[in-house]
């Protein structure tokens, strides 16, 4: 039975709110009504809301892209499009990572590249950049250009048609990688004089670089690299995928206006995916030596890791 009756004739069914909680009550909307006297009120403007470098951030959002230089400071993109900067983790004064009016100025002297051209690449966030964030590979035209910042000179590192992609430094940041055609190459910063570790690249096996179901099951969606710098510089681990056997799956492109047919290479369930082998190749050059994998997984294997040993000796 209830302990608290129910109103009848017509009374109203609220109960009566209890002295003490009546107060608690009183004082919370007193409280809520009192603003600090060190607050200060005022309206928005649209420049608060809508201007690139004044507008008030109101999601409250951690800052994203955070990368450690040194012990001591770390490395954060500019907000609303400005250069990169070099934050001090303890005080927390932040100055551009390198000049950008003066990258700009030494690019414009470049043969080949337009004054925009010179300050859309000066002022592009995402260089390949060394170790030390002293240097940086840009591209222009599908070739690979070379230049230590606070310089004035820069380098011409490659000169084909073809488009490099997957391009990084080595640790010492004295060679450069990066894949072709399906095959993995590297260059000297120094001498830049190319040269191939992997030759028998073509539309089915991919040296150094993943295909769509490496890069999306395995390395992660828009993780296309498929080697590894050991950590002296002498040597790369990279894999070697064979495609032919996989079956072609043909999708619709929906994204463009009029919708193109594409055909992929997709291995379906019970399908055979990509055959898979784990090479090491020196960076100077040389046959790549293959690592045996019949002892761990003697068919169709998956290579869901590679990383090298810290003292660069094993794989």
């Amino acid at each position: 039975m209830s302990q608290h009756p129910e109103p009848r004739g017509g009374h109203s069914s609220v109960r009566p709110v209890p002295a003490v909680f009546a107060g608690i009550l009183v004082a919370a909307c007193l409280a809520a009504t009192v603003t600090p006297a060190s607050a200060q009120q005022r309206e928005l403007t649209v420049a608060d809301i809508f201007d690139p470098a004044r507008r008030i951030d109101f999601d409250g959002n951690p800052p994203r892209g955070l990368e450690w230089l040194d012990d001591r400071h770390y490395l954060q993109p500019g907000g609303h499009g400005g250069p990169l900067l070099k934050v001090d983790a303890e005080s927390g004064a932040s100055e551009p990572l390198f000049d950008v009016a003066a990258l700009e100025t030494t690019l414009a002297g470049v043969p080949g590249l337009s004054e925009s051209q010179a300050g859309r690449l000066a002022h592009n966030r995402t260089h390949v950049m060394n170790g030390s964030r002293t240097a940086l590979v840009f591209d222009s035209a599908n070739d690979l250009y070379y230049h230590e910042l606070g310089g004035s000179q820069v380098t011409r590192l490659t000169r084909t048609p073809e488009a490099e992609q997957e391009v990084s430094f080595s640790p010492d940041g004295r060679l450069v990688a990066f894949v072709r055609e399906h095959d993995l190459h590297v260059v000297s910063v120094d001498q830049p004089r190319e040269h191939a570790l992997t030759t028998d690249g073509d539309n089915a096996v991919r040296n150094g670089v993943l295909d769509w179901v490496y890069q999306e099951e395995i390395y992660g969606r828009g993780n296309f690299r498929g080697y590894w710098w050991s950590p002296d510089s002498t040597r790369i681990a990279f894999l070697r995928l064979d495609g032919s056997e996989v079956p072609e799956f043909t999708i619709v492109d929906h994204i463009e206006y009029h919708p193109e047919v594409e055909e992929w290479a997709y291995p379906k369930a019970g399908d055979p995916n990509p055959a898979v082998r784990l090479g090491i190749a020196r960076a100077a050059g040389g046959a790549a030596t293959w690592v045996d994998l019949d002892a761990y997984a003697p068919s169709q294997p998956l290579i869901v890791s590679v990383g090298w040993t810290p003292d660069g000796d094993r794989v």
